[in-house]
């Protein structure tokens, strides 16, 4: 839930985020990089700063399968 907050608490001076998990296939190297600890794990990086939103890459949509293809409802 950190992530969360930090990317909620950015939009109050107008920044934007984006978190960033394809940065997981090299926790080694980012860890490496960082002097991180050998106990500590890479959950998620995030990037943060003004969007462009006339950039190109702002047309580029993925595709996406429907809620109900992977989720189970569970009733009380």
């Amino acid at each position: 839930m950190m992530i969360q907050n930090v990317m909620i608490t950015a939009k109050a001076p107008d920044l934007d985020t984006c978190s960033q998990a394809a940065y997981n296939h090299f926790h080694s190297i980012v860890l490496d990089v960082l002097n991180a600890p050998e106990d500590e794990e890479l959950v998620c990086t995030l990037a943060l700063g003004y969007a462009d939103p006339d950039n190109i890459v702002k047309t580029f949509i993925t595709p996406r399968i429907a809620v109900d293809e992977f989720t189970v409802f569970m009733d009380q």
